[in-house]
């Protein structure tokens, strides 16, 4: 594949990640103010818990089927087999689960039983998602489409339905549906991608150990990151620190976006460069996006932390001005899972090594629900704030000790610590223009244009190489564009 097309599919992520970080800046805030604390606190913990049933119907498919059909993307008859023995294995696996759910919700709450049935169609949705296949064959141009119109629906109907802090219910409507149709969608022109071939259940099932091995770590990471909002709504008394932490971790998700989309563009990439031999090309490649990776998330982590307290009173208002401060608790896990995600996504899984990659997060899991039980008892949202930052970082400090010997380490943390000072400047200087002028959405614009100037001030007057590499290869794109 050449370099372009690598581009050009970072560019179509990177697209759809910024549709993905502005759509909650036009939806959070509304929802914020319809459905106050306590309503969104509702959703959330019900969906902390379907969302289990969500996952064992996937069963690690997600990270397996993109890297098995990356594997055989220039072969359509591999492709088309290895296709539909994977799909008739998520088929077989979400209706099992989507049963378990129907059995065993009426154990739950019964204060939200209208809620957590509506929500179990979450899980047949699932069924239909094939999205995995479009990464394996890199046709992110497709999935970004795919999200974008999606993504424009669920504002509309969020705008035009809800209205009031009784209509959960139909906030649940409108996430089944679009999930539904942004599935479905998928399937148009798949035939063009593959042949249907008829394959038997064992065929289907002899993927499962390997999804199975897959499955563990998304378990482990579901635990520290979902199953945490189960935990506070279990172990604290007031459920408004479910949306709390919720709304929290959702902006911390949506500043990681940008970094965490190397990974997914780039297993597809690096599998198939293993898969011919190319293992200095592997290095190479992870080599280059550490960097990035360091590049984007200190400014984004010091960036956050420093704009937190005088963005949320505003955005969501002062009733949920918790979330300022666990914004700022939760800032360097930016960092970590930045780091992770090229560890464990980009190289771990890419090479096959799935037993580390396991073992990396399963320590993590087991840590975060220590730490959770507890500070969450004593400190609500604030404890998982900072058991989510510890496993974090726990999670980087075994998977740096797992990968140490096969990369230059030394290089990458001389470049770590120039883009770590130059986000510190940056974010102390950006924390006292909020001071002085308060919280407002025109402050949030003056700390955001001062602290980009500066960091990139920074770096240029430095002359970082890969800040000149980058703006070098932006000039090259606009230039193409216009040609």
């Amino acid at each position: 594949m050449k370099k372009s097309k690598v581009t050009s599919n970072y560019l179509y992520n990177v697209a759809y990640q910024i549709l993905t970080f502005i759509t909650p800046f036009i939806t959070t805030p509304y929802l914020a103010r319809v459905f106050g604390s306590e309503s969104l606190g509702i959703y959330n913990y019900t969906y902390s818990i379907v969302y289990w049933f969500i996952l064992f119907g996937m069963l690690g498919l997600s990270i397996y089927g993109n890297r098995e059909i990356a594997k055989v993307r220039d072969n359509k008859e591999l492709r088309s087999r290895t296709f539909s023995e994977i799909f008739l294995l998520q088929t077989i696996n979400v209706l099992i689960s989507m049963t378990l759910f129907y059995i065993v919700f009426r154990f739950f709450d019964k204060q939200y039983y209208n809620i957590f049935i509506l929500q179990g169609l979450m899980v047949f949705a699932t069924l239909f998602d094939i999205s995995w296949f479009y990464n394996g064959i890199e046709n992110f141009k497709k999935i970004t489409i795919r999200n974008f119109v999606v993504k424009i629906f669920t504002i509309v109907l969020i705008f035009l339905i809800i209205k009031n802090p009784s209509q959960v219910v139909e906030y649940v409507w409108i996430n089944i549906g679009m999930t539904f149709f942004s599935n479905i969608v998928m399937w148009i022109n798949l035939k063009s991608y593959v042949d249907f071939v008829r394959v038997k259940i064992k065929d289907a099932y002899k993927h499962f150990k390997n999804t199975f091995i897959l499955f563990l770590p998304q378990i482990a990471t579901t635990i520290y990151s979902t199953f945490t909002q189960t935990m506070i709504g279990f172990l604290y008394t007031d459920i408004s620190e479910v949306a709390f932490y919720n709304q929290a971790y959702k902006l911390i998700t949506m500043c990681l976006t940008i970094t965490t989309t190397i990974g997914t563009v780039m297993l597809p990439r690096i599998v198939n460069s293993k898969a011919h031999g190319g293992e200095e090309k592997v290095r190479s490649m992870t080599n280059k996006t550490f960097k990035i990776a360091l590049f984007l998330a200190f400014p984004i982590a010091f960036g956050l932390a420093s704009i937190s307290v005088y963005f949320v009173p505003w955005f969501l208002t002062e009733e949920f001005k918790t979330v300022g401060y666990l914004l700022m608790i939760m800032a360097p896990a930016l960092v970590f899972i930045s780091m992770t995600n090229v560890m464990g996504t980009q190289y771990l899984l890419s090479c096959d090594r799935d037993k580390d990659y396991t073992i990396s997060v399963v320590c993590g899991c087991v840590l975060n629900v220590l730490c959770n039980f507890i500070l969450i008892t004593q400190f609500g949202s604030i404890g998982a704030a900072i058991a989510t930052v510890i496993t974090e970082g726990f999670v980087f400090i075994i998977q740096y000790f797992m990968v140490r010997k096969t990369f230059d380490f030394t290089g990458i943390l001389k470049k770590g610590f120039k883009y770590f000072s130059a986000s510190l400047i940056m974010g102390i200087i950006i924390f006292i223009i909020g001071h002085f002028m308060g919280a407002s959405i025109i402050t949030n614009i003056v700390q955001f244009l001062v602290g980009v100037c500066i960091y990139i001030g920074i770096l240029y007057l430095s002359h970082d190489g890969l800040l000149l590499f980058l703006v070098a290869k932006l000039k090259d794109i606009l230039h193409l564009n216009k040609a």
